[in-house]
């Protein structure tokens, strides 16, 4: 190290006197760290080469950690995890998924807490050795959390089948010894072992029983910089899982202070991170995954985030950023959270929440109300359709600033079509072409500067709180009408969709022979009859609102019709009326039921519309299944014909609505379909009955 006077720049003349000095040096020693200082900078060389470095002087350890980059090869990370999963389940016979994960999370912080794991223990001291350092681990911090002491309960309680197979336990010690080094590499940035580890245990599992789907780690990114965190911040995540925004904010706040050496790195560790998590594993689960960061848990608590006990643990913190992926689903409290955290921060504070893109419409017009009034929606992103292709569900990134109210500003809306990554086999999605790292700042530069992008867009809030994809021009051709006679014939005939599939698929290939009307529709499909394609004009077609014209058991006082009293299938006896369910074959029906329950209740000559998009007419009797609605026309009295062409309307209407527009009480009322109009603008019902009896098969139901 070489120290110059304050007045003196850092030039090449005192560059030049340092690398001289440590040209010297390096003809004894084979690694070298050269440091320059003038009181206001600091230059450093690492075997002649310059480094960055943090702005202030830091201590010894800190420049000599900079020898410590083990590469991290993350495809044998996924190799390992994907190794130590099968054994634990296969060999160890663990069946619960997250009690696997904590084991695994518990054997790295052992490791990297200096546990003496070695080949050739039994399991006994490999057990007792990971739980003795674990207790050791948490000792400085159980006095500012008490509630460390579950993570010690939960490993505790994981029972193993089978603890004699030895190789087993010395093969799952070398593979998590071989991730720790990793892990205590400085090449290590938090998503590149721990990503991997959590996704690929989360590959057998959609949800956990309590809601949560797991934060994709390039997202953590994307959302730390939208919210411009940095080194100072304070940040929350009420509703944290395994950790992930806590361990991406930790990682990148320590890298801007200059590395996990320095003294403002200890400082974000012991007092810049609040996370709080329900469930009692996940919970463990993440101060496993922060003490593997060798601190960052002291501010971890177990509570819940829907109550008041949460509510003025948060308002006691000195938050100013929240990070954060809530459980989607209504029964796990989504909405309620994310009012509990924007009511409970400091104001201006910036919160960016992933939801389901249409959370926000479909809570209560009086909690959105309550919302808007305190607090504002300054950015919707919506993510990619493929994001968690395991749930099926659309999400969005939504901007809030906590504590100032909406007063009508409008919002700004962009849409990530893509994010570069690709599904690898038994990997999950991977960013196997390196894409995301320009794509990351090519949408953090759009927007901040909020303009750039195609599909950037000003949502008004008294009319949507969700990112509006392109509306598709609504299109019908003959096909569409057909296939719902179609649908409606073979059920009537008591053909079975699947079975008719497979013959006709082998009378093409082998020439089997079909019968009656199975045959007829075998001869339509060689022949490829003209018209099925025929696209019919719609131009003079009118707009109207479900709500306009059908009554629902679904709607509610809102519109004076007793909702539908629901009987769970358990409870209903074998009988003859069909059951009507989300299914997309066989008109819904899958078995019949009667039942005396008083809350049992029977529909007649309706269309049917599951909250899955699937839309069918049902001439008879029938009960519904939970999340089945029954629509009758207000002003008509139902026959076959009007209903099949009302039922090819509604389906095509509907047919681009994604997982997110899941057809609920409150989305289905507003939905618009395009009808043909008589002259007085009417639902022209007598063109809709004619059309149906001209296609073909149309004169046969």
């Amino acid at each position: 190290m070489e120290t110059r006077s304050t007045n003196i720049e850092l030039n090449q003349k005192q560059i030049d006197e340092i690398i001289k000095n440590c040209k010297i040096a390096m003809k004894k020693y084979k690694n070298v760290i050269g440091i320059l200082y003038n009181g206001i900078d600091v230059k450093a060389y690492k075997n002649l080469e310059e480094i960055n470095v943090a702005k202030e002087l830091q201590n010894k350890e800190y420049y000599l950690s900079f020898f410590n980059n083990i590469r991290i090869d993350k495809q044998r990370i996924y190799q390992l995890t994907k190794k130590i999963n099968d054994t634990l389940h296969t060999e160890f016979g663990i069946k619960n998924l997250y009690h696997r994960m904590i084991f695994t999370a518990c054997a790295l912080v052992a490791k990297r807490y200096g546990a003496s794991l070695v080949s050739g223990m039994n399991y006994e001291t490999f057990h007792t050795s990971i739980h003795s350092t674990l207790a050791k681990s948490l000792e400085s911090s159980r006095r500012q959390n008490q509630k460390l002491d579950l993570l010690l309960e939960v490993y505790s309680e994981i029972k193993m089948n089978s603890t004699e197979n030895q190789d087993a336990i010395d093969n799952f010690i070398i593979w998590v010894s071989e991730i720790s080094d990793c892990i205590n590499s400085d090449n290590w940035n938090g998503e590149d072992v721990m990503g991997i580890f959590f996704n690929e245990f989360n590959r057998y599992k959609k949800k956990s029983e309590s809601g949560q789907v797991f934060t994709p780690d390039h997202i953590t990114s994307l959302m730390y910089r939208l919210i411009d965190v940095d080194k100072n911040d304070y940040v929350l995540d009420a509703a944290c899982g395994s950790g992930a925004f806590l361990v991406k904010a930790m990682c990148n706040m320590i890298k801007e202070a200059g590395g996990v050496k320095t003294s403002k790195a200890k400082d974000i560790k012991s007092n810049q991170l609040y996370g709080i998590e329900f469930d009692r594993e996940i919970y463990a689960l993440a101060c496993a995954n922060m003490l593997i960061n060798k601190d960052g848990k002291t501010n971890l608590e177990h509570l819940d985030s829907r109550k008041q006990t949460a509510c003025d643990w948060i308002a006691s913190k000195p938050i100013i950023k929240v990070l954060m992926n809530p459980p989607f689903e209504t029964k796990y409290g989504c909405s309620t959270i994310v009012e509990n955290v924007l009511d409970n921060v400091k104001k201006g504070t910036k919160c960016a929440f992933i939801l389901p893109d249409k959370k926000l419409e479909k809570i209560s017009q009086k909690q959105t109300r309550r919302i808007l009034s305190h607090h504002t929606i300054k950015k919707i992103i919506k993510l990619p359709e493929k994001l968690f292709f395991n749930t099926g569900v659309m999400a969005s990134i939504f901007i809030f600033e906590a504590g100032v109210p909406q007063n009508e500003k409008e919002i700004f809306g962009c849409y990530i079509g893509d994010d570069g990554l690709v599904t690898v086999k038994n990997q999950g999605r991977q960013d196997v072409y390196d894409k995301w790292n320009e794509l990351e700042d090519y949408w953090v530069k759009i927007i901040h500067k909020q303009s750039g992008d195609k599909t950037i867009q000003w949502i008004d809030p008294k009319q949507h709180l969700s990112y509006q994809m392109p509306k598709v021009e609504f299109k019908m051709n003959k096909s569409d009408f057909r296939k719902s006679i179609l649908d409606y014939m073979l059920f009537k005939e008591n053909i079975n969709v699947k079975e008719l599939q497979e013959k006709i698929s082998n009378t093409i290939l082998y020439g089997y022979n079909t019968k009656g009307i199975e045959n007829e529709l075998l001869n339509d499909w060689i022949n490829q009859k003209k018209d099925v394609n025929d696209e019919l004009s719609v131009s003079e077609w009118k707009e109207f609102e479900i709500k306009e014209l059908f009554e629902t058991n679904q709607f509610g006082k809102e519109f004076q019709v007793p909702t539908g009293a629901y009987v769970k299938k358990k409870n209903l006896d074998d009988g003859d009326i069909p059951r009507i369910t989300v299914s997309g074959i066989n008109i819904g029906v899958t078995d019949y039921y009667s039942s005396n329950d008083s809350n049992y209740k029977v529909y007649n000559n309706f269309i049917s519309v599951s909250f899955l998009n699937t839309v069918f007419y049902q001439e008879g009797d029938a009960s519904l299944d939970m999340k089945v609605h029954c629509l009758k026309p207000k002003e008509i009295e139902l026959n076959k014909y009007i209903a099949l062409f009302l039922v090819s309307i509604i389906r095509k209407t509907i047919y681009f609505s994604s997982y997110a527009d899941q057809i609920s009480t409150t989305v289905l009322p507003k939905i618009k379909i395009k009808l043909p109009v008589d002259c007085n603008k009417k639902p022209d019902y007598k063109y809709m009955q004619n059309y149906i009896k001209s296609l073909p098969y149309g004169d046969r139901i």
